[in-house]
């Protein structure tokens, strides 16, 4: 016969199970009235019902297993950012408006996502397993308010260099990048006509460059074959600042007269 001594200490062994999350359908969503918000909960008791696969259909993830709701409320800022990178398993995002039983997809995506938002305004958000054979875990959810892609231009100045001994030509000029960006790039192409129908092409890209003003940008291109020679040559050029949101780009085409510049 088992004691109670013995039935106390097998109980205090057992593991305690996750409980189902209070936002675990629409009814329950977490408010959300102020921005930044975030938060990291279990989802492993989380379930999934007619609300979700209905908001599904228009989206097409796999699976919504373990799903839990927010009811945010947009900041001030024209975009809102939902990010779950930090979360233990394949969580997705769905993003409506409207009303239980009534929603429309606003946009859906992995791991997180960026929407165009109205300030005010009440979205629902769904967090969920997409994986098929995972019912969720440790989700970590962050909602903040977010820029619209920065706003782009660049100039290219009108006389470059070229080496004589290898045919590298440096060109340069500048480009501004106003608003918040998560990258910045300047790349095109450089192509000259010579004697004989010879057409010398090169193409270049600087990666990592800084956002917030005007600044100069300067770069080799290297020759794909034959070699660049003083004179007249074109570029494509362009420039492209990204964030979560999107990207804006900006592009031209300009003539520039090769100097030399090396040995």
């Amino acid at each position: 016969m088992m004691t109670a001594a013995a039935t106390m200490t097998v109980l205090a062994a057992a593991p305690a199970s996750a409980a189902v999350p209070s936002n675990d359908t629409i009814a329950g969503a977490t408010v959300v009235s102020t921005l930044p918000f975030s938060e990291t909960i279990d989802t492993s008791e989380a379930t999934t019902d007619a609300e979700d696969a209905a908001i599904n259909t228009t989206c097409g993830a796999p699976a919504t297993n373990g799903s839990v709701w927010y009811q945010v409320t947009a900041g001030d800022l024209p975009a809102t950012l939902v990010d779950l990178a930090g979360s233990d398993f394949d969580a997705g995002v769905i993003v409506a408006t409207g009303s239980p039983g009534a929603l429309e997809l606003v946009a859906c995506g992995p791991f997180g996502v960026a929407f165009e938002s109205t300030p005010g305004q009440t979205y629902y958000v769904m967090a969920f397993s997409f994986n098929p054979d995972v019912v969720g875990g440790q989700l970590s959810i962050s909602v903040r308010g977010a820029e619209p892609p920065p706003k782009v231009s660049m100039t290219v100045d009108d006389v470059g260099r070229v080496n004589r001994q290898t045919g590298t030509a440096t060109i340069s000029g500048t480009y501004t990048c106003i608003g918040e960006a998560d990258f910045v790039v300047v790349q095109g192409s450089l192509q000259q006509e010579q004697s004989g129908d010879a057409q010398v092409r090169g193409d270049f890209e600087q990666l990592d460059l800084t956002c917030g003003g005007t600044f100069k940008w300067s770069v080799e291109v290297v020759p794909q074959s034959g070699k660049f020679v003083k004179g007249y040559a074109a570029t494509v050029a362009l420039t492209a600042g990204c964030n979560a949101l999107g990207c804006n780009i900006f592009d031209t085409l300009e003539v520039v007269r090769l100097r030399s510049g090396g040995h």
